[in-house]
């Protein structure tokens, strides 16, 4: 089995922690792929179970400093091979601050997975991808050149866009095209200077609950004020980054 290492940047509040617990816990249905825990991830994930699935809490927030070493072993029976995903969850400030030592990490990956939050003011978001890439190119030392590793953008919380079934098909049919035309126009500007591979993906940890074509929120804010995820949501897109990564790094085999 070829060990591919993946890593996963996001700043503060972009929903990391809660697409890899669900990533794991929800897959998307339907999907060839089966994704299998080991020794070192699984207190993460019975600990997400519980506050995700059993509180209907989303994730706490990731300590400064601490960081979370996870490992999934994706197997496709279907086709009969098998990878390995090898991520570290580290708190959004952490993330933001992109030390020496992160930069390393992010460069050292075989393909990166890119999460920012689209509902932060445009200005802001611009300047989080821009910075980060603009960082990693100078670390990377690659003097001009683009980065020619496959590096999936994600956009968290996208079932916030998603208010008609036509809007949810979409965005699993064509999710670039979704995040081009419907989320932020102007974002792939921003990143064809600095990365050669790359695809968008809007997607959806807390997801959508479609009852007699009309789409309900699952995301609420309960008597405390306290953010949950309703019952009988469905995430959509978790696998599909990871995946595209996989089949990249393959040659599209």
């Amino acid at each position: 089995m070829k060990e591919l290492n993946l890593a996963l940047w996001g700043p503060s509040a972009a929903g990391k922690t809660a697409l890899l617990a669900q990533l794991f816990l929800l897959p998307d249905a339907g999907r060839d792929w089966e994704i299998f825990p080991t020794k070192s991830s699984l207190p993460f994930i019975e600990q997400m179970q519980s506050r995700l699935q059993a509180e209907n809490l989303f994730p706490k927030a990731n300590v400064v400093g601490a960081v979370e070493k996870l490992l999934y072993h994706f197997v496709n029976r279907t086709a009969g091979t098998r990878a390995l995903l090898q991520v570290e969850d580290r708190a959004g400030k952490d993330s933001e601050e992109m030390n020496e030592e992160w930069q390393q990490l992010l460069n050292a990956a075989d393909g990166v997975v890119l999460l920012f939050d689209p509902m932060r003011e445009r200005a802001t978001l611009r300047d989080e991808v821009i910075r980060t890439l603009r960082r990693l190119h100078v670390a990377s030392q690659r003097e001009g050149e683009k980065d020619p590793r496959p590096i999936a953008v994600c956009l968290s919380k996208a079932d916030l866009l998603i208010r008609r079934p036509e809007d949810s098909l979409r965005a699993r049919r064509e999710p670039d095209a979704f995040v081009r035309e419907r989320m932020v126009p102007e974002l792939a500007g921003w990143i064809d200077q600095y990365c050669a591979k790359y695809r968008l993906f809007p997607v959806s940890a807390a997801g959508i609950r479609v009852r007699r074509g009309v789409v309900e929120p699952v995301v609420f804010y309960d008597e405390g004020l306290q953010l949950r995820i309703g019952q009988g949501g469905e995430p959509f897109n978790l696998l599909e980054p990871f995946l595209w990564i996989f089949n990249q790094l393959e040659g599209g085999a």
